[in-house]
């Protein structure tokens, strides 16, 4: 946005606006990079990023600023490298629900899930800190784009994903992760059936790529803060399964009444599989003053959003199979049949622990340590998918 020749620039992360402003002619790439940069500094010297951290740690923000910029110029944009002049110690903020789970794998075998929280601490140990956790926190992360039409038919499905590493580990240890041995990269590979099939794959610098071609092993030595090891994208042509169907019934064939609208969710998972999180927003007609809902089953809640025109339906938890609805009356006096083009489209959002719709998986997770430390590493992998932009026109 440009005004008075002054440009302003800005990035949303954490339900915060960080902003740049310019007066010259500069960039737009370079300063959301310069931005985004700052989220990523600010999010590995205080382990989460929201409103309540900030204001928490706001001394160690500025202190952050003040090396990164010097009068308008960029400086240091390394979390490595800015660590020597950082004085302040971070405050760390905690969610309440920080217990490990334990989930069971294939033949009995057990593996070690980490809730959303537990890689939301400080990466960086300033010179008078002691007491570092010996920890690598390995995330797979896959954000899907569906457009499905008002028939069932899907439009659109898009999925892009990536693998993030959080590193606690001392002594710069090499990091071996195992994928999938028949992942196909590329459309030029040949592939065969519904194994993993990725495309427009991209490595971190610090990614050792000689045994991937033929093992699919990508050998890491991984920087201080939080960094995408690999980012892809799923292939147009690969049978995606989407996780959620939604079949929409609305009742407004007399402009005198109320219009009836009446959602029901299917969650496609596997059976051991659920979502938590979901949430559904419908627009509804401007002249709308209230509703009235009936949801089926406990765990629900519906409020009607007046400042956004808008429903918000939230379920805590879907687990596979399973179907949820909510039979909402939307009171619209006044309205005329045109007030119908203004119901919907339906915006899906939510979260699945250990699934991702890709199939890509890690195999291992290796650590070879050089300073044959006493104390031995722990080792976490977290499989997500997210709703990036889900939608169902009505």
């Amino acid at each position: 946005m440009k005004e008075d020749e002054t440009s302003f620039y800005h990035i949303k992360r954490g339900g915060l606006y960080i902003v740049g402003i310019s007066r010259h002619e500069v960039s737009s790439i370079l300063v959301i990079e310069l931005l985004t940069k700052i989220y990523h500094v600010c999010k590995d010297f205080c382990g989460v990023f929201n409103e309540e951290t900030v204001r928490t740690n706001i001394v160690l923000i500025y202190e952050l600023l003040d090396e990164i910029l010097d009068f308008g110029h960029i400086q240091i944009v390394s979390t490595e490298k800015l660590k020597p002049y950082i004085q302040s110690v971070p405050v760390t903020v905690r969610s309440e629900d920080t217990r490990d789970q334990v989930a069971t794998g294939l033949f009995g075998l057990e593996h070690r899930i980490t809730p959303n929280q537990a890689a939301d601490q400080p990466c960086t140990k300033l010179r008078h800190q002691e007491g570092r956790k010996h920890e690598l926190f390995v995330d797979v992360v896959e954000k899907m784009t569906v457009l499905v039409n008002a028939d069932g038919t899907l439009e659109r499905a898009e999925v892009n994903g990536q693998i993030n590493m959080k590193s606690f580990l001392t002594g710069n240890p090499d990091v071996k992760l195992g994928l999938n041995e028949d992942l196909t990269i590329n459309k030029d590979e040949q592939g065969y059936g519904n194994h993993a099939q990725l495309d427009r794959c991209s490595f971190h610098q610090c990614v050792d790529l000689r045994e991937f071609t033929t093992a699919r092993i990508l050998t890491v030595r991984p920087p201080e803060g939080e960094f995408s090891v690999m980012t892809y994208q799923v292939p147009e042509d690969f049978p995606i399964s989407i996780p959620f169907r939604l079949i929409t019934v609305v009742n407004d064939t007399d402009v005198n009444r109320d219009i009836d609208v009446r959602l029901k969710l299917r969650c496609e998972l596997p059976i051991n599989s659920h979502a938590v999180n979901v949430k559904l927003k419908l627009p509804v007609p401007k002249i709308t003053t209230n509703i009235s809902q009936q949801l089926s089953d406990p765990g629900q809640t519906a409020v009607f959003q007046s400042n956004e025109k808008c429903i918000l339906w939230q379920i805590n938890k879907v687990s596979g199979g399973m179907e949820v609805s909510g039979t909402f009356r939307i009171i619209a006096p006044g309205r005329t049949k045109s007030s119908r083009l203004e119901l919907g489209p339906v915006a899906l959002d939510f979260e699945i622990s250990n699934y991702v719709c890709s199939g890509l998986r890690i195999r291992f997770v290796k650590i070879f340590d050089r300073s044959q430390s006493l104390v031995p590493p722990s080792k976490w992998v977290r499989l997500l998918t997210l709703g990036d932009s889900y939608i169902f026109k009505i």
